[in-house]
This record gives structure tokens, C-alpha cells and sequence, in this order.
């Protein structure tokens, strides 16, 4: 009979270890996945920046969630060319459209034994018009104009289901990147990397930091969700202002006003 009971005991014990031990494999995918380095600064696309980064926080979060980096997923599809263009479209499709091809992105995903896909883009727009256009190209525009404008810096990370084909998580980040006076300039390359290293500090403790904690709650919900907290509002190195939310897909935002020209969202954190 103590033989029984110890075993029971040990199995008990063991139990909690085994289920902290579920892993779950994330394909990390940036729009600019295979059009980085051609602005004319010669600077890394902010999606790659943030994909980088998000990359960085999944894997350091205790073997829950991993992602490859975008120099193993490049190397892998190098041995597919087929796949590789095909993917390199749907990339293309998602940043000026939006348009979710769940096909391509299932086979990129089982290359990786992954059964989930991040998919980042990034664009800049003003309120006065809804052109979107790559950062570096609104620098080197800005720069030889002398424009003053506010111009916005619009980053979207949807997590998808590749199996059920569904998103399970998205959210969008606006940052303002001209300054008080709206201009966004850099008239040499010093202060071309000036405005290269503010974008990295964005990436790393603004949209990184707050997308890899969202990611990793949709595969590990807390039990416990907290009261939903006001909109998060966070003063930029150029004096503008930036705001941002997380949010499940299938919640409509209930702070959006008729006449907002930028959509910001509401802050909804499922912790």
C-alpha cells in the first residue's frame, strides 16, 4: 500500500512539470521579408526591425513560445524556390492589401513543425491622405523637400491559426514621427541613423515588448483578467504623441469616435 501511495505522489509531483513543458512553435514573418536593405539609406525595413525583436522576447520566454529568426527561415526557403516566391507574394498581398493567404503561410509553417504565423507590416501615412509609404522613403522625400507634415508610423501584427485558418490575435501601433514643428528630416546620413535608432528603441520597448506578452497569453491565458485600463499614452523623443492598444479581433473598440481620422483602439489586455 506505500508503494501505491508513493507512486501516486510522484506522479502528482511530476504533473505540473509536464505541463509547463508544452512548447509551441511560431513562424515569425515580415512583410519586408525579402525587400530589406533597398531604401536609399540602406537601412533594415521597421517590419524586420520589429520581427527581429518580437523574435527576441518569444524565445526568451522560458521555452513556451519559439520562433526561428529570420536568417534560419530565409536559409530553409532558399532550398524552395517555389514556395519562397510564393510566400514572397502573399507577403506582398498582406502589406497593401491585408489579404491573408493561409494556404502559403500553412506550408511555410509546417517547414518549421509550427502550426501558427506572425505576419508584421509596416507604412507611413499622414491625415491628410492614405498613402502608404516605406519610412526610409518618407525620410529621403521629407529630407530633399524640406516638408513639414505629421506623419505616422503604422505597425500591424496579426497572430493566425494556420490550421483552422483564423486570426488569433491582432493589434495596430501608431507612433507620430515628425516632431512638434512636423517635420520628419534628416539632411545627412548622422542624422539619418539618429532617426534609424529611435525607430529600434520603438521597436524594442513599445511594440515588441507589448506584442510578444499578447502572442504569449494566447497560447498561455492567465486565469485572472484585470480591469481594463484606460488608453495607454506614451510621450515620443520628438515631442508627438503615441498611443496604442492590444486587442482581440473579434472585439470592436468602443472608444473610437465618428470623426477620428487614425484609429487607435481601445486597450484590452486579457491577462
Amino acid at each position: 500500500m506505500k508503494i501505491v501511495i508513493k507512486f501516486l505522489v510522484t506522479i502528482l509531483f511530476l504533473l505540473p512539470l509536464h505541463a509547463n513543458a508544452i512548447t509551441f512553435n511560431v513562424v515569425t514573418l515580415p512583410a519586408d521579408l525579402y525587400n530589406t536593405h533597398e531604401n536609399y539609406f540602406g537601412f533594415v525595413e521597421p517590419s524586420e526591425i520589429f520581427a527581429e525583436d518580437i523574435i527576441t522576447n518569444l524565445n526568451a520566454s522560458k521555452g513556451k513560445v519559439v520562433s526561428p529568426d529570420l536568417y534560419r527561415v530565409r536559409s530553409v526557403l532558399d532550398y524552395d524556390t517555389s514556395l519562397k516566391n510564393s510566400l514572397n507574394s502573399a507577403l506582398q498581398k498582406f502589406h497593401y492589401s491585408k489579404y491573408i493567404d493561409y494556404k502559403t503561410y500553412k506550408t511555410v509553417a509546417a517547414k518549421f513543425d509550427a502550426k501558427s504565423v506572425i505576419i508584421i507590416r509596416s507604412y507611413v501615412t499622414s491625415k491628410d491622405n492614405s498613402l502608404k509609404r516605406s519610412i526610409w522613403d518618407v525620410l529621403d522625400i521629407t529630407s530633399y523637400f524640406n516638408i513639414s507634415h505629421d506623419f505616422y508610423l503604422n505597425t500591424n501584427v496579426i497572430l493566425l491559426d494556420v490550421v483552422n485558418d483564423l486570426p488569433m490575435w491582432q493589434n495596430t501601433y501608431v507612433k507620430k514621427i515628425s516632431n512638434k514643428e512636423g517635420y520628419f528630416i534628416a539632411n545627412n546620413y548622422a542624422q539619418a541613423r539618429t532617426q534609424f535608432e529611435k525607430l529600434r528603441r520603438y521597436s524594442e520597448h513599445i511594440v515588441s515588448a507589448d506584442a510578444a506578452q499578447n502572442i504569449i497569453l494566447r497560447f498561455f491565458p492567465q486565469v485572472v483578467n484585470p480591469i481594463q485600463s484606460a488608453p495607454v499614452k506614451i510621450e515620443d523623443t520628438n515631442g508627438g504623441m503615441l498611443r496604442f492598444d492590444s486587442n482581440v479581433p473579434a472585439v470592436p473598440s468602443s472608444n473610437k469616435k465618428e470623426n477620428d481620422t487614425m484609429d487607435y483602439g481601445e486597450i484590452l489586455m486579457d491577462y
